[in-house]
């Protein structure tokens, strides 16, 4: 990888083309301010070891680098964002390079969630909770609604008779994007409607109540988009 050089910190090891240094150093301030408010939420000092993560610019390099980690790792076509051998793996859009700005700070909110909650309470992945959370806390739901991108999708969503339960969704099944949705809208709805309900310490309680989560799996987006459909008006 001679075309690539490593930036890092106290927090992240990251491996970036020479040619973005400026955009690898935003990314690093952007994702270390991040790591501090996850920290903050999971009420947790450190994570204990550095995380690491890997940019791309063309899918070759992408994709090789995966499979350089892990041999046996089959990642969907579409993915631009991953995690394997210890380390996120991140394909950048080289005409819009700002859509990938949010991964590293996103693949670090799971990798968090996984160890304070998943690990901490002996707890099977419940994708939907954790993808919702990971999608507003990464930064990503807010600048949707300052752009008026998020009231767009409530709007698209509500006229959709065919959405599924929030439980259902899997990226084993290979459901969370398909012809009558994209699974990552539903997530940032969700995400921000259990934000926007809950305080900090409820919201935490919350995640680590497996019960309760496992139940709301089947009415939650229903709840989420009635909320938003009372708040904007609808």
């Amino acid at each position: 990888m001679k075309n690539y050089m490593v930036l890092e910190n106290d927090y992240f090891q990251i491996i970036i083309p020479k040619t973005l240094k400026k955009y690898g150093e935003e990314i690093l301030n952007y994702s270390t301010k991040k790591i501090k408010e996850f920290l903050d939420f999971f009420n947790e000092s450190t994570y204990g070891e550095k995380i690491k993560g890997s940019f791309f610019i063309n899918s070759n390099d992408f994709f090789a680098r995966i499979k350089e980690l892990d041999s046996k790792a089959n990642p969907p076509s579409w993915a631009s964002g991953c995690f394997y051998g210890g380390e996120t793996q991140i394909l950048l859009n080289k005409n819009n390079l700002y859509e990938g700005f949010y991964t590293l700070a996103h693949e670090t909110f799971h990798l968090f969630f996984s160890k304070f909650i998943y690990e901490k309470n002996n707890m099977d992945r419940i994708v939907w909770l954790d993808e919702s959370l990971a999608g507003n806390f990464d930064g990503f739901a807010e600048k949707s609604i300052t752009d008026g991108t998020f009231k767009k999708i409530i709007i698209n969503l509500l006229n959709n008779n065919n959405l599924p339960k929030m439980s259902d969704l899997d990226f084993a099944k290979g459901n969370i994007k398909t012809s009558n949705y994209n699974g990552y809208d539903l997530f940032t709805i969700v995400g921000r409607y259990l934000i926007e309900t809950k305080s900090k310490d409820e919201l935490l309680k919350y995640v680590n109540d497996k019960n309760k989560v496992i139940k709301d799996g089947d009415i939650i987006l229903i709840e989420s988009l009635e909320y938003f459909k009372e708040k904007y008006n609808l």
